[in-house]
Parts: C-alpha cells; sequence; structure tokens
C-alpha cells in the first residue's frame, strides 16, 4: 500500500465566483493555459500542447461531458502509481456537505480494456471505494507542441 499525502497547496476562488471550479483550479496549480469548459480543453490542445493515452506527472487529465458534469471534468496528474493507477488533484468533485470548489486529492485506475485510460474510476474518498466509471478523453502535457515538433525533426526515420 502507497501512503499518500493529502496536503494541498492554498488556492483561492476568483473574485467571480464563490467557489473553485476545476479549470479556474487546473489554470492556476498546473502548466497549461487553456480557456473554456472542462470538456474543451481537449481539442482546445490540439496543435499547442501534446496529447496521449499515458499519464505523466503534471499532465491534465480530461474528462467528457456527461449529463451530470455538462461541463466536463479536468483534473492534475500528480503522481504515476503504475500503469493503471495515478493520484490527481482536482476542485469540486462530488462536493460533500455543500462545500463546493474543494480541492480534493484522489486515486484514479484506468479500468478501459485497453489499458488507454479512456474509461476510469476515481476514488470516492468518504466511503474509500471507486466509483462508476467515466469516459476521459486523455491526457494533456504540459509540452508543447512545437517542442516535441523539434525532437520528432531531429529523430533520423
Amino acid at each position: 500500500m502507497v501512503a499518500l499525502s493529502l496536503a494541498l497547496p492554498p488556492l483561492q476562488a476568483s473574485a467571480s465566483s464563490s467557489f473553485l471550479n476545476c479549470v479556474q483550479y487546473v489554470r492556476q496549480a498546473g502548466k497549461i493555459d487553456l480557456a473554456g469548459n472542462a470538456w474543451m480543453w481537449w481539442g482546445n490542445a490540439k496543435g499547442r500542447y501534446a496529447t496521449g493515452h499515458l499519464p505523466s506527472r503534471d499532465s491534465v487529465m480530461v474528462f467528457q461531458r456527461t449529463k451530470a458534469m455538462p461541463s466536463g471534468h479536468v483534473a492534475l496528474v500528480r503522481q504515476v502509481l503504475d500503469q493503471r493507477t495515478v493520484v490527481i488533484e482536482h476542485a469540486n468533485w462530488a462536493p460533500r456537505d455543500g462545500a463546493k470548489g474543494r480541492v480534493s486529492r484522489d486515486l484514479v485506475q484506468d479500468v478501459s480494456p485497453a489499458n488507454d485510460w479512456t474509461e476510469v474510476r476515481v476514488r470516492y474518498r468518504p466511503s474509500m471505494s471507486f466509483g462508476k466509471v467515466y469516459a476521459t478523453s486523455g491526457f494533456i502535457s504540459p509540452t508543447p507542441h512545437e517542442v516535441l515538433q523539434d525532437v520528432a525533426s531531429m529523430i533520423e526515420p
């Protein structure tokens, strides 16, 4: 069993909102500068940042939108524990006790049949169990797309 620190950096909601949402948190705590609702980040990252289906530290996991999450959801990958488990930080996930905007650190398991992180379960802390399956688009790396193109051009075929 891996021991995880649950101490999180203090962040504040913006003056224009009464709570911190996932996009605000990821923009403040992460290294990716994108705008729009969470589900839009995947498309908005194309051509600007590297995208893919393997998690890495400081990448952003993009959850697809659902009826329950019409804006989608984004979370920062803080640690890759193994091929199918990561530690994420995110805001406004499963608010408890009416505490919207709470930043939490949670475990996420890849449950996709192809081990490509397109289906995941997030651990629900009160019960310490993994919840329902959520579809994800993948991971956005903080590495700018242009840097990857430059590196690829240096590699001979």
